[in-house]
Protein backbone atom coordinates (compact mmCIF):
# COMPACT_ATOMS: atom_id res chain seq x y z
CA UNK A 1 0.00 0.00 0.00
CA UNK A 2 1.16 3.47 -0.78
CA UNK A 3 1.42 6.38 1.31
CA UNK A 4 -1.32 7.65 -0.75
CA UNK A 5 -3.41 4.90 0.07
CA UNK A 6 -3.17 4.68 3.66
CA UNK A 7 -6.44 5.33 5.51
CA UNK A 8 -6.72 9.04 7.17
CA UNK A 9 -6.25 8.74 10.75
CA UNK A 10 -8.85 10.68 13.01
CA UNK A 11 -8.80 11.95 16.56
CA UNK A 12 -12.21 12.17 17.99
CA UNK A 13 -11.85 14.98 20.64
CA UNK A 14 -15.54 14.92 23.13
CA UNK A 15 -16.41 11.37 23.08
CA UNK A 16 -20.25 12.10 24.32
CA UNK A 17 -22.96 10.68 22.09
CA UNK A 18 -21.39 12.60 19.27
CA UNK A 19 -18.42 11.51 19.74
CA UNK A 20 -19.28 8.18 19.68
CA UNK A 21 -21.42 8.05 16.60
CA UNK A 22 -17.98 9.67 14.72
CA UNK A 23 -16.05 6.67 16.04
CA UNK A 24 -18.61 3.66 15.11
CA UNK A 25 -18.89 5.46 11.57
CA UNK A 26 -15.38 6.23 11.00
CA UNK A 27 -14.78 2.67 11.38
CA UNK A 28 -16.70 1.39 9.22
CA UNK A 29 -15.96 3.40 6.31
CA UNK A 30 -13.04 2.49 4.04
CA UNK A 31 -10.23 4.94 3.75
CA UNK A 32 -10.60 6.25 7.06
CA UNK A 33 -9.58 4.78 10.88
CA UNK A 34 -9.83 5.87 14.77
CA UNK A 35 -5.60 6.60 15.55
CA UNK A 36 -7.15 8.34 18.81
CA UNK A 37 -9.72 9.65 21.44
CA UNK A 38 -9.41 12.64 23.95
CA UNK A 39 -12.56 13.70 26.29
CA UNK A 40 -12.13 15.53 29.44
CA UNK A 41 -13.27 12.21 30.89
CA UNK A 42 -10.86 9.34 30.38
CA UNK A 43 -13.44 7.00 31.60
CA UNK A 44 -15.76 8.31 28.72
CA UNK A 45 -12.98 8.08 26.47
CA UNK A 46 -11.87 4.25 27.21
CA UNK A 47 -15.45 3.23 27.04
CA UNK A 48 -15.13 3.26 23.09
CA UNK A 49 -11.34 3.11 22.47
CA UNK A 50 -11.15 0.14 21.54
CA UNK A 51 -7.54 -0.01 20.18
CA UNK A 52 -7.30 3.80 19.38
CA UNK A 53 -4.78 6.01 21.99
CA UNK A 54 -6.72 7.75 24.83
CA UNK A 55 -4.76 10.78 25.46
CA UNK A 56 -4.73 13.07 28.10
CA UNK A 57 -4.46 16.48 26.70
CA UNK A 58 -5.55 18.09 23.39
CA UNK A 59 -1.90 18.87 23.10
CA UNK A 60 -0.87 14.94 23.39
CA UNK A 61 -3.51 14.78 20.64
CA UNK A 62 -2.21 17.08 18.21
CA UNK A 63 1.53 15.03 18.80
CA UNK A 64 0.38 11.63 18.44
CA UNK A 65 1.73 10.22 15.41
CA UNK A 66 -0.81 8.56 12.66
CA UNK A 67 -3.54 11.67 13.23
CA UNK A 68 -4.25 13.41 10.41
CA UNK A 69 -7.76 14.73 10.88
CA UNK A 70 -9.57 16.17 13.76
CA UNK A 71 -13.44 15.13 14.68
CA UNK A 72 -14.34 18.48 16.81
CA UNK A 73 -17.59 16.81 18.94
CA UNK A 74 -17.41 19.35 22.06
CA UNK A 75 -20.28 22.25 22.64
CA UNK A 76 -20.48 24.52 19.92
CA UNK A 77 -19.01 27.29 21.43
CA UNK A 78 -15.22 25.26 21.80
CA UNK A 79 -15.30 24.48 17.82
CA UNK A 80 -13.46 27.07 17.03
CA UNK A 81 -11.19 27.00 18.81
CA UNK A 82 -10.08 23.28 18.89
CA UNK A 83 -10.15 23.79 15.04
CA UNK A 84 -8.33 26.80 14.99
CA UNK A 85 -5.27 24.44 17.06
CA UNK A 86 -5.44 21.31 15.24
CA UNK A 87 -5.21 23.36 11.85
CA UNK A 88 -2.14 25.26 13.21
CA UNK A 89 -0.79 21.77 13.89
CA UNK A 90 -1.52 21.03 10.02
CA UNK A 91 -4.56 18.80 11.03
CA UNK A 92 -7.29 18.91 8.80
CA UNK A 93 -10.64 19.60 10.81
CA UNK A 94 -14.31 18.26 10.98
CA UNK A 95 -16.97 19.82 13.18
CA UNK A 96 -20.13 19.19 14.27
CA UNK A 97 -22.84 21.70 13.19
CA UNK A 98 -22.53 24.74 13.84
CA UNK A 99 -18.76 26.00 13.03
CA UNK A 100 -19.23 27.83 16.56
CA UNK A 101 -21.89 30.25 18.39
CA UNK A 102 -20.67 33.58 16.76
CA UNK A 103 -19.74 33.86 12.55
CA UNK A 104 -16.34 36.02 13.84
CA UNK A 105 -15.04 33.17 15.50
CA UNK A 106 -16.18 30.69 12.35
CA UNK A 107 -14.25 32.81 10.15
CA UNK A 108 -11.43 32.52 12.33
CA UNK A 109 -11.56 29.09 11.97
CA UNK A 110 -12.05 28.94 8.38
CA UNK A 111 -8.99 31.44 7.67
CA UNK A 112 -6.64 29.35 9.88
CA UNK A 113 -7.87 26.02 7.77
CA UNK A 114 -7.09 28.29 4.26
CA UNK A 115 -3.67 29.30 5.46
CA UNK A 116 -2.52 25.66 7.37
CA UNK A 117 -3.62 24.56 3.47
CA UNK A 118 -5.93 21.79 5.41
CA UNK A 119 -9.80 20.86 5.29
CA UNK A 120 -12.97 22.03 6.96
CA UNK A 121 -15.45 19.84 7.06
CA UNK A 122 -18.73 21.14 9.06
CA UNK A 123 -21.03 18.27 9.49
CA UNK A 124 -24.44 18.95 7.89
CA UNK A 125 -25.18 15.49 6.79
CA UNK A 126 -28.87 15.85 5.97
CA UNK A 127 -27.65 17.39 2.30
CA UNK A 128 -27.05 14.21 1.71
CA UNK A 129 -30.50 12.75 2.31
CA UNK A 130 -32.12 11.33 -1.10
CA UNK A 131 -34.87 13.61 -1.05
CA UNK A 132 -33.09 16.49 -0.62
CA UNK A 133 -30.55 15.81 -3.24
CA UNK A 134 -32.93 15.70 -5.67
CA UNK A 135 -35.19 18.42 -4.81
CA UNK A 136 -31.42 20.27 -4.96
CA UNK A 137 -30.77 18.89 -8.55
CA UNK A 138 -34.33 19.62 -9.72
CA UNK A 139 -33.84 23.60 -8.39
CA UNK A 140 -30.65 23.43 -9.84
CA UNK A 141 -31.90 22.12 -13.35
CA UNK A 142 -34.97 24.80 -13.68
CA UNK A 143 -37.53 22.11 -12.91
CA UNK A 144 -39.53 24.20 -10.69
CA UNK A 145 -38.93 27.55 -12.63
CA UNK A 146 -38.71 30.40 -10.57
CA UNK A 147 -39.86 29.66 -6.38
CA UNK A 148 -41.73 32.17 -4.55
CA UNK A 149 -43.07 30.30 -1.41
CA UNK A 150 -40.95 28.06 1.00
CA UNK A 151 -41.25 26.34 4.15
CA UNK A 152 -39.11 24.84 6.92
CA UNK A 153 -40.83 22.79 9.92
CA UNK A 154 -38.86 21.45 12.95
CA UNK A 155 -41.50 20.44 15.81
CA UNK A 156 -39.38 18.10 17.52
CA UNK A 157 -40.19 17.41 21.50
CA UNK A 158 -37.30 16.50 24.09
CA UNK A 159 -37.71 16.22 27.75
CA UNK A 160 -36.39 18.63 30.68
CA UNK A 161 -33.45 15.91 30.90
CA UNK A 162 -32.45 16.31 27.95
CA UNK A 163 -31.26 19.64 28.94
CA UNK A 164 -30.73 19.21 32.78
CA UNK A 165 -28.40 15.75 31.61
CA UNK A 166 -25.96 17.92 30.23
CA UNK A 167 -24.02 21.05 31.27
CA UNK A 168 -23.82 23.14 28.03
CA UNK A 169 -27.39 22.23 26.41
CA UNK A 170 -29.99 24.86 26.56
CA UNK A 171 -26.93 27.62 27.73
CA UNK A 172 -25.73 30.42 25.87
CA UNK A 173 -22.15 29.99 26.51
CA UNK A 174 -22.19 26.13 25.55
CA UNK A 175 -24.69 26.47 22.28
CA UNK A 176 -24.96 30.28 21.86
CA UNK A 177 -29.15 29.12 21.68
CA UNK A 178 -31.52 26.79 21.86
CA UNK A 179 -33.73 25.17 19.43
CA UNK A 180 -32.56 27.33 16.56
CA UNK A 181 -29.02 26.76 17.17
CA UNK A 182 -29.04 22.87 18.00
CA UNK A 183 -31.70 21.04 16.33
CA UNK A 184 -32.87 23.40 13.66
CA UNK A 185 -29.95 24.70 12.12
CA UNK A 186 -30.17 21.28 9.64
CA UNK A 187 -32.84 22.97 8.38
CA UNK A 188 -31.17 26.60 7.85
CA UNK A 189 -28.08 24.92 6.21
CA UNK A 190 -30.86 23.16 3.91
CA UNK A 191 -32.97 26.31 2.96
CA UNK A 192 -29.51 28.10 2.72
CA UNK A 193 -27.95 25.64 0.16
CA UNK A 194 -31.32 25.32 -1.64
CA UNK A 195 -32.62 28.70 -2.37
CA UNK A 196 -29.26 31.33 -1.07
CA UNK A 197 -28.42 32.61 1.97
CA UNK A 198 -31.62 35.05 3.12
CA UNK A 199 -31.62 38.64 2.08
CA UNK A 200 -34.26 39.59 5.24
CA UNK A 201 -34.97 37.84 8.51
CA UNK A 202 -37.96 39.03 10.91
CA UNK A 203 -37.78 36.36 13.60
CA UNK A 204 -39.47 35.75 17.24
CA UNK A 205 -38.65 33.30 19.63
CA UNK A 206 -39.59 32.26 23.26
CA UNK A 207 -38.34 30.02 26.34
CA UNK A 208 -40.84 28.16 28.08
CA UNK A 209 -38.99 26.23 30.06
CA UNK A 210 -37.07 26.54 33.45
CA UNK A 211 -34.56 24.58 32.98
CA UNK A 212 -32.72 26.31 30.03
CA UNK A 213 -31.96 29.92 29.43
CA UNK A 214 -32.05 29.36 25.76
CA UNK A 215 -35.07 29.14 23.27
CA UNK A 216 -37.12 26.38 23.15
CA UNK A 217 -39.69 28.40 20.30
CA UNK A 218 -38.79 30.43 17.24
CA UNK A 219 -39.99 31.20 13.87
CA UNK A 220 -39.47 33.54 11.10
CA UNK A 221 -40.78 34.96 8.00
CA UNK A 222 -37.46 35.52 5.47
CA UNK A 223 -37.05 36.27 2.26
CA UNK A 224 -34.41 34.41 -0.06
CA UNK A 225 -32.52 35.84 -2.96
CA UNK A 226 -34.76 35.94 -6.16
CA UNK A 227 -37.48 37.32 -3.94
CA UNK A 228 -38.62 34.17 -2.55
CA UNK A 229 -40.45 34.12 0.52
CA UNK A 230 -40.48 31.61 3.51
CA UNK A 231 -41.32 30.94 7.06
CA UNK A 232 -39.29 29.10 9.17
CA UNK A 233 -40.34 27.25 12.63
CA UNK A 234 -38.83 25.27 15.17
CA UNK A 235 -39.73 23.70 18.59
CA UNK A 236 -38.29 21.52 21.12
CA UNK A 237 -41.59 21.78 22.99
CA UNK A 238 -43.93 20.23 20.75
CA UNK A 239 -45.72 16.82 22.13
CA UNK A 240 -44.96 14.64 20.92
CA UNK A 241 -42.96 15.86 18.19
CA UNK A 242 -43.03 15.72 14.03
CA UNK A 243 -40.83 15.26 11.49
CA UNK A 244 -38.79 17.57 9.88
CA UNK A 245 -40.51 18.98 6.86
CA UNK A 246 -39.60 21.43 3.83
CA UNK A 247 -41.81 23.11 1.45
CA UNK A 248 -40.86 24.78 -1.88
CA UNK A 249 -43.67 26.08 -3.93
CA UNK A 250 -43.52 27.47 -7.23
CA UNK A 251 -46.22 28.76 -9.91
CA UNK A 252 -45.89 25.36 -11.66
CA UNK A 253 -44.42 22.60 -9.21
CA UNK A 254 -44.58 21.77 -5.40
CA UNK A 255 -42.39 19.78 -3.83
CA UNK A 256 -42.05 18.47 -0.14
CA UNK A 257 -39.49 16.57 1.44
CA UNK A 258 -40.04 15.12 5.09
CA UNK A 259 -37.56 13.26 6.96
CA UNK A 260 -34.61 13.53 4.41
CA UNK A 261 -38.02 11.93 1.68
CA UNK A 262 -39.77 13.50 -1.09
CA UNK A 263 -43.49 12.72 0.05
CA UNK A 264 -45.01 15.02 -2.43
CA UNK A 265 -44.52 16.17 -5.58
CA UNK A 266 -46.84 17.78 -8.57
CA UNK A 267 -45.94 19.37 -12.18
CA UNK A 268 -48.20 21.28 -14.15
CA UNK A 269 -46.51 19.35 -17.01
CA UNK A 270 -46.38 16.06 -15.34
CA UNK A 271 -42.76 16.16 -14.86
CA UNK A 272 -41.61 13.29 -13.50
CA UNK A 273 -40.62 13.07 -9.46
CA UNK A 274 -37.11 14.13 -9.41
CA UNK A 275 -34.40 11.57 -8.17
CA UNK A 276 -31.12 11.82 -6.46
CA UNK A 277 -27.96 11.54 -7.38
CA UNK A 278 -26.02 7.88 -7.16
CA UNK A 279 -24.50 7.48 -3.76
CA UNK A 280 -22.11 4.67 -2.87
CA UNK A 281 -23.95 1.78 -0.94
CA UNK A 282 -23.51 1.87 3.04
CA UNK A 283 -21.08 -0.43 4.45
CA UNK A 284 -22.69 -3.55 5.17
CA UNK A 285 -23.69 -3.58 8.67
CA UNK A 286 -24.08 -0.22 9.35
CA UNK A 287 -26.64 1.16 10.98
CA UNK A 288 -28.76 3.05 9.14
CA UNK A 289 -29.27 5.98 10.76
CA UNK A 290 -25.56 6.59 10.40
CA UNK A 291 -26.01 6.19 6.37
CA UNK A 292 -25.94 9.78 5.55
CA UNK A 293 -23.46 10.98 7.71
CA UNK A 294 -21.26 8.12 5.97
CA UNK A 295 -21.93 9.56 2.78
CA UNK A 296 -20.48 13.30 3.61
CA UNK A 297 -17.51 11.31 5.19
CA UNK A 298 -16.69 10.38 2.13
CA UNK A 299 -17.11 13.20 0.56
CA UNK A 300 -14.65 14.70 3.34
CA UNK A 301 -12.16 11.66 2.41
CA UNK A 302 -12.27 12.96 -1.42
CA UNK A 303 -12.03 16.29 -0.55
CA UNK A 304 -8.60 15.34 1.55
CA UNK A 305 -7.45 13.05 -1.36
CA UNK A 306 -8.15 16.36 -3.10
CA UNK A 307 -10.54 13.87 -5.73
CA UNK A 308 -14.00 15.89 -4.97
CA UNK A 309 -15.08 19.64 -4.38
CA UNK A 310 -15.78 19.56 -0.65
CA UNK A 311 -19.81 19.22 -0.41
CA UNK A 312 -20.11 22.09 2.55
CA UNK A 313 -17.84 24.80 2.85
CA UNK A 314 -16.96 26.52 5.76
CA UNK A 315 -18.50 29.99 4.18
CA UNK A 316 -22.11 27.77 3.58
CA UNK A 317 -21.42 26.95 7.44
CA UNK A 318 -20.63 30.71 8.78
CA UNK A 319 -23.23 31.78 6.26
CA UNK A 320 -26.29 29.43 7.68
CA UNK A 321 -24.97 30.66 11.34
CA UNK A 322 -25.16 34.45 9.96
CA UNK A 323 -28.95 33.52 8.88
CA UNK A 324 -29.84 31.41 12.51
CA UNK A 325 -28.51 34.52 14.83
CA UNK A 326 -30.39 36.66 12.57
CA UNK A 327 -33.56 35.15 13.90
CA UNK A 328 -32.54 36.01 17.34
Amino acid sequence: MSIKDKPVGFAIIGCGMMGQRHVEILRATPGAGVVCVFDRSQENARKFAGDAKVAATYEEVLRQPGVDAVVIGLPSGLHAEFGIKAAQAGKHVVTEKPIDIEPSAGQRLAAACEEAGVVCAVISQNRFADGTAALKAALDRGDLGKPVLARASVKWFRHDQYYTGSDWRGTIRGEGGGVLMNQAIHNMDLMCWLLGPPVSVKGLIRSNREVMETEDVGIAAMEFPNGVLATFEASTSTFPGFEERIEVHSQIASCIVEKGQIVYWKHAEDKPQPIPPSFEPPTPGLSAKYELFQRQYRNILAAIAGTEPLAVTPQQAIDVLVATKAIY
